[in-house]
């Protein structure tokens, strides 16, 4: 985590992430400002079933939180509204920039360090493995070994957890993968 950054957050309709963060980096790059920047799109490891495989299945990466796009930046928040305010409005793929009550529209820095703890320095978030005993889970190895709280849900059949991640003022929920390789 490099602390002076700002993680930015775009809300985009349905399927346009990468478009967004194609023409971000253009107009970005258009403007040939004394900054940097990363977009991305935070991914999570997905547990697929093969439909004729006897091996079982295998894990591909899909968006952690579909319809978000992170900006990643050295950019102060006034810079960045000022810069791009016009180009988020005009744009048919981007629904709002994300902000708080206050008007504050960088992450805060003990969310940002929540996920960038959880990625393990990457931008996507590897499975994790647990066990279940009784009615409590452990889990035992990956990113969320800790975080137990934070699932509120677990679907076995398809090695998933629901886990609750607090952004900007409210609770955004996600599927995550998670195996659960013994029940007590």
């Amino acid at each position: 985590m490099r602390d002076n950054y700002n993680w930015y957050v775009l809300y985009t309709k349905t399927n346009t992430e990468s478009r967004v963060i194609s023409d971000f980096s253009e107009a970005f790059n258009n403007r040939k400002l004394d900054y940097s920047i990363e977009l991305f799109c935070p991914e999570s490891e997905m547990y697929y079933r093969k439909s004729k495989d006897a091996t079982g299945g295998t894990y591909k990466k899909r968006p952690l939180f579909p319809n978000y796009v992170f900006i990643e930046t050295d950019m102060p928040e006034n810079d960045f509204i000022k810069e791009f305010s016009d180009f988020i409005y005009k744009s048919n793929d981007i629904i709002r920039l994300l902000k708080y009550g206050t008007g504050r529209i960088a992450i805060a820095a003990e969310e940002r360090m929540r996920f960038e703890y959880l990625f393990k320095g990457k931008r996507c978030l590897d499975r994790s493995v647990g066990i279940i005993v009784g009615d409590k889970i452990t889990i035992t190895l990956g990113p969320l070994k800790g975080f137990e709280g934070l699932i509120s849900h677990i679907n076995r059949h398809n090695r998933t957890a629901t886990i609750q991640v607090e952004m900007f003022g409210g609770v955004i929920e996600a599927k995550v993968a998670l195996e659960i390789v013994e029940k007590r």
